[in-house]
């Protein structure tokens, strides 16, 4: 089934540009993040800009949060097209740049060692001058604005779409990469039909160093699993839940637990379940509901225990059983707002500033040493 052949009848063709894929250089070049000495932000990159006497900035793609992405062409791979994301230069001066400039540099640990169609693929750098990413230019729709487009997707493919996430998933597992903080922005559907999971910068490896990000919650709290949401690392299955709250909100139009306010959401995660599939979308199969719902347990032991687990079902949805576990679902339990109020703030604001102070203050003195 070509994805993006269905999915992209109704979008602007503004929004699907081909994609270019990245010759991998892998027995020449070392899969490291280059960086040496310390690490610099350096001034804007514009237009024209040679960055590292390798990478010719073409044009700004578009400016996140903390980031931008500029399109460029590659010197030392036949000018191909490549994605190059570069933090804001001011963020070198603000006090959460080393937990972010730590994300920056994991992100880059991991994902230059992952090679898999449905991975985004990083271009290995020898040597850098500055912090940076390079990664194979791919553009098309994520599938957070084709959730926006489509509201409702066709039970086909949002069982389509999630399988192949989950053969993402597989892999990113088997090689002992848990990825934290999967959502619908962090998913490309390529106008050739495959897709790509994106950003690790949340991502747990068995060999990356261990860094905690500062400055902002441990993965989304619309997808978090509810053993991340009490505060613990997680494993592969909370991978599943999250990729299991995403096919809930392509399938109904709507995420679990959807509220304005954060800590309700936080809070009816860990003490209840979601609305039936089925109530909200009555078209759904009885199938298609038990899948997700497997997915989404409150208890990692109860869900799909591997993403191969999860992908059989999604592939064969005729074969699932059908053990009505809409049944047993419990409304959430309202918390005292003070007190979960406190509890979240202690956890996923207190203790994540002052331990970004402390790892700033640390880096400063080191690198004023030198």
């Amino acid at each position: 089934m070509k994805l993006a052949e269905h999915l992209s009848r109704e979008v602007s063709p503004a929004q699907l540009v081909p994609v270019v894929p990245v010759t991998r250089t892998a027995d020449t070049e070392p899969a490291t993040t280059g960086y040496t000495g310390s690490i610099t932000v350096g001034p804007e990159l514009h237009p024209g800009d040679v960055l590292d006497d390798r990478f010719v900035i073409v044009e700004l793609i578009s400016r996140g949060g903390m980031a931008l992405v500029f399109k460029a062409r590659d010197l030392q791979n036949q000018n191909q097209l490549v994605a190059v994301k570069a933090p804001f230069p001011e963020l070198e001066r603000s006090p959460s740049a080393a937990g972010y400039f730590s994300r920056f540099v994991r992100e880059e640990e991991i994902g230059v060692k992952l090679n898999h169609p449905f991975v985004l693929r990083f271009v290995p750098v020898a040597r850098k001058s500055r912090l940076y990413l390079a990664m194979e230019y791919v553009t098309g729709s994520t599938l957070y604005d084709l959730i926006n487009l489509f509201r409702v997707f066709s039970e086909a493919d949002a069982l389509a779409i999630a399988s192949l996430i989950c053969e993402a998933l597989e892999y990113l597992h088997d090689n002992g990469v848990v990825h934290r903080d999967l959502k619908p922005e962090n998913v490309m559907i390529c106008d050739d039909g495959t897709i790509r999971v994106m950003d690790f910068g949340l991502a747990r490896s068995a060999e990356a160093r261990r860094v905690t990000l500062m400055g902002s919650p441990m993965g989304t709290p619309h997808y978090m699993a509810p053993e991340r949401v009490n505060g613990k690392r997680g494993d592969e299955r909370s991978d599943i839940y999250s990729l299991g709250a995403i096919l809930y909100e392509m399938l109904v139009g709507t995420i679990p637990f959807n509220h304005e306010d954060t800590f309700v959401i936080m809070n009816a995660r860990v003490t209840g379940d979601p609305d039936a599939p089925r109530k909200i979308n009555p078209r759904l199969s009885p199938q298609a509901e038990e899948i997700v719902l497997h997915a989404m347990q409150r208890d990692p032991a109860l869900r799909f225990q591997t993403a191969a687990e999860f992908k059989a079902e999604l592939d064969a949805p005729e074969e699932v059983e059908l053990i009505g576990r809409w049944k047993s679902l419990s409304p959430p339990t309202r918390a005292k707002r003070v007190l979960r109020a406190m509890v979240w703030v202690f956890w996923w604001c207190v203790v994540p500033t002052l331990t970004q102070i402390a790892l700033f203050l640390v880096l400063r003195h080191h690198f004023e040493k030198k």
